[in-house]
């Protein structure tokens, strides 16, 4: 059985005696060995697509990009926003649960809305039982005829009546409407 430890060092002996001092060792390597050493070829290809635009024999002649701590941040700032994209996508929990939000919210705004309306109705038909004595009697002064003053009255609360939400409701559903 060959001892592997003992034959490295051996072999790392005899290479390092040429060698006073390892960086010597740099001094022998020829300038951009790795593009033109036809053993590297395959090497480089396995590492890297030979039409890459990053593969430079002169780094400084590349101009300069985002630094390290930039780059970071910009992909953990995509991650967060891929991460909260894909949390509140259609389909998951939380893209439920926010669509259950808003039609809750959209119900008690159209809620809302229907009882101000109903209350602005209440208001009128208030105001109009109070002053009914002046309403029929200026509307019997314009025509003359103390009947039509009445019948107006009357024609305004119902006018009134059918503005309110439920009368509304009722009568799109005998039209067939929603």
């Amino acid at each position: 059985m060959i001892n592997l430890t003992t034959s490295y060092l051996d072999f790392y002996q005899d290479y390092m005696s040429n060698y006073i001092e390892e960086a010597d060792i740099w001094g022998d390597i020829p300038s951009g060995w790795w593009m033109s050493n036809t053993s590297c070829f395959y090497c480089l290809a396995a590492l890297v697509h030979r039409i890459n635009p990053d593969i430079t024999e002169d780094p400084t002649t590349v101009a300069a990009g985002g630094t390290r701590v930039e780059l970071r941040k910009q992909l953990s700032d995509d991650r967060g926003k891929a991460y909260v994209a894909a949390k509140s996508g259609p389909g998951t929990v939380r893209g439920e649960m926010e669509e259950s939000m808003l039609v809750t919210k959209a119900t008690l705004m159209k809620k809302t809305i229907e009882l101000q309306e109903t209350e602005n109705i209440r208001e009128q038909l208030f105001l109009m039982e109070k002053f009914k004595a002046s309403f029929v009697n200026v509307s019997n002064a314009k025509t003359g005829d103390e009947v039509d003053g009445e019948m107006e009255y009357d024609k305004n609360v119902y006018n009134l009546l059918d503005e309110l939400p439920f009368r509304k409701k009722m009568k799109a559903q005998a039209h067939g409407e929603k």
